[in-house]
């Protein structure tokens, strides 16, 4: 298994990106991802450069095939519209255009090219299931001439925080051909995938800060709703040593903030707020509910946002924002 070499630029130097450390990188005979260029920080609405090294060594002939590439970012970027990807090679110059739906891979299975990636790679070590797959192809294909070595750089621009949320997240990188697909045989491996490396930071948002690298004390889900959808609060008291620790009962006490201008607090200790352990040793608790019944509002009102912190029977312990007394946040919108 080879190892690739990731650089940032940045404060921080990523060097040597193996695959227990900064990710996964398969490729045998086939197209491989060496490396990749890439800042480690950015501000909401900038334009970040990003590029992607490949070597594709031919043997035999057979082709003309395009080059396939995949770009996992969060869903919030709307990187389809927000995202440009030239590339450059001995073999010509180009652009890279968005797969269409219709244009199924082989060996998908019908899946399209995006879910393909999904199914293959899952969330590339991302921890909330709000990212996703943008499928690209090569403008012009290429023909698999047996000694020829296709070396290409894909040179990405993409606009971050398109949301206007602070984050970290695990960006992600694949390679393949459309005669092959994510697939092995004797000759090799058709495709390379790059995921799971350290995570990129985007600041200067109004949003809230979304962390989809570490294990988080409360999540929601799912991670974009309205008011008007049911929602699961899951505290998990794995994450770290809590004040709530050894709590057979936890409860939500919560703050919701109106279109109109009003705060409804809900902050009992009932069947209403108490979150259920999902087994008895799990330490996981949960609470699903309607937040317009929940909050009771108005006809005409609508939540914008909740905060809120968990609480003991008693009412006087206080689990918040990292581990702290200071409330969780929760904006509700639809994207």
């Amino acid at each position: 298994m080879r190892s690739y070499l990731l650089h940032i630029k940045g404060k921080n130097l990523w060097k040597l990106c193996a695959l227990v450390v900064l990710g996964i990188a398969l490729a045998c005979c086939g197209e491989q991802i060496t490396s990749v260029d890439q800042p480690a920080t950015a501000t909401v609405g900038a334009v970040v450069p990003i590029t992607v090294h490949c070597d594709i060594p031919t043997a035999g002939d057979g082709g003309p095939d395009y080059l396939i590439f995949g770009f996992l970012v969060p869903k919030g970027w709307k990187a389809a519209q927000n995202t440009t990807i030239t590339y450059t090679s001995k073999q010509g110059n180009g652009n890279m255009t968005l797969i269409p739906d219709g244009t199924l891979p082989k060996n998908g299975g019908g899946l399209t090219w995006p879910a393909y990636m999904k199914k293959m790679f899952g969330n590339g070590g991302n921890l909330i299931d709000d990212v996703e797959w943008v499928a690209y192809q090569t403008d012009k294909a290429y023909s698999h001439t047996g000694g020829v070595e296709f070396i290409v750089d894909l040179n990405i621009k993409t606009k971050v925080g398109a949301d206007n949320n602070n984050m970290l997240v695990k960006l992600g990188y694949t390679i393949t051909d459309s005669g092959n697909g994510f697939t092995s045989d004797g000759n090799g491996t058709y495709y390379s995938v790059l995921t799971g490396m350290n995570c990129f930071e985007v600041t200067g948002g109004t949003g809230d800060l979304v962390d989809f690298c570490n294990p988080q004390l409360t999540t929601i889900d799912p991670p974009k709703s309205l008011d008007n959808d049911f929602v699961t609060l899951t505290f998990d008291g794995t994450v770290t040593d809590t004040h709530l620790k050894g709590e057979s009962e936890v409860y939500l006490c919560a703050t919701a903030y109106t279109s109109d201008g009003k705060t409804i607090i809900v902050c009992e200790q009932t069947t209403k707020t108490m979150l259920k352990q999902t087994t008895a040793t799990s330490k996981k608790y949960q609470l699903t509910f309607w937040p317009r019944s929940f909050f009771n509002v108005g006809d005409t009102q609508t939540i914008t946002r909740m905060e809120y912190y968990l609480t003991d029977k008693t009412g006087k312990t206080k689990v918040g924002y990292g581990n702290t007394d200071a409330p969780f946040t929760y904006t509700f919108k639809c994207g």
